[in-house]
């Protein structure tokens, strides 16, 4: 089986924006086989050369996957996580990220399967601390990671979500 990369990507002094660097303290040092985690806090565009570099037959194997998991404004309650395609984007807030992660990604798109796992922030503003909600929702999604269960994630589905 080919690499999983899992970038954690969030701002951990803006409360639930920190989501994906919770989910990276939780999965850090855990032996998950053929999977790297990567907190890529608001800069995930320098983590993009690992990734093109093995694509190109660099030393290491290229991952078959890219799993992000970001705070992302769905108009959902708290702490909702939803699977999402690169092509959901379109309508779905991810606010701290200098560099859309369509534009970023897309020439990597023929070779790389992206899934988004998006979840929903409760609290905004400044402070190091996760909502109950957000917080949950990391520890729910952390072991369907190491299982490598994340299709058991419900899909974004943006007409039946409400706005």
């Amino acid at each position: 089986m080919r690499n999983i990369v899992v970038w954690c990507i969030g701002n951990p002094l803006l409360q639930d924006d920190g989501a994906g660097s919770a989910l990276f303290g939780l999965l850090q040092g855990r032996a998950i086989g053929q999977m790297s985690v990567v907190n890529c806090e608001t800069t995930p565009e320098n983590y993009i050369a690992s990734l093109t570099r093995n694509a190109r037959g660099g030393p290491e194997e290229s991952p078959a996957i890219l799993l992000i998991v970001d705070a992302a404004e769905m108009g959902l309650p708290g702490g909702s996580i939803r699977r999402m395609r690169l092509e959901d984007f379109g309508n779905i807030a991810f606010g701290t990220h200098g560099v859309p992660l369509p534009l970023l990604l897309g020439p990597l798109l023929p070779t790389l399967e992206v899934i988004v796992l998006g979840i929903q922030p409760a609290n905004r503003g400044f402070g190091d601390a996760l909502s109950p909600e957000v917080f949950r929702a990391v520890e729910t999604l952390a072991p369907l990671l190491m299982e490598k269960r994340w299709n058991e994630v419900e899909p974004y589905q943006e007409n039946c979500s409400p706005r």
